[in-house]
């Protein structure tokens, strides 16, 4: 499932940066990343927002936060990191652990099962960290 939603995710825009400056010359291009650790919170109430921090690091230091990539079907969740790169040029690895703040509200009663993308393991399979978040009240 991730293997399509990189294909259709990474493209090409014709506005850019050159290194991390604006620039017209070079592409935008828009990464799916993986998420390095979530913390689930203790409770969820219908329409309230809850609050998910979620740890990732960025593929390069010329890479940026987007967005959470979130793909919802009746009370599954999938989520990644959805991360920015201007330009072909090289970029050094970035190491360092980010947190992004998900912010969930659940309009139903139910319990939601979320799935948060590891990346895959030597096989290609994908791998996740899961948990159900119960909204009982």
């Amino acid at each position: 499932m991730i293997k399509k939603i990189l294909l259709t995710v990474v493209f090409l825009v014709g506005l850019g940066f050159t290194g991390c400056d604006l620039s017209e010359d070079e592409p935008i291009y828009i990464q799916v990343s993986a998420v390095s650790e979530v913390t689930n919170p203790d409770q969820y109430a219908k329409d309230s927002i809850t609050e998910i921090p979620v740890k990732f690091k960025l593929p390069s230091q010329c890479h940026v936060f987007r967005k959470f990539y979130y793909e919802s079907h009746d009370f599954d969740r999938v989520v990644a990191i959805e991360s920015l790169k201007s330009g072909n040029n090289a970029c050094p690895a970035d190491e360092e652990l980010y947190t992004a703040t998900l912010r969930f509200k659940p309009t139903t009663l139910g319990t939601y099962h979320f799935k948060f993308w590891l990346g895959e393991d030597a096989q290609g399979v994908d791998q996740y960290i899961e948990f159900d978040a119960v909204v009982d009240h």
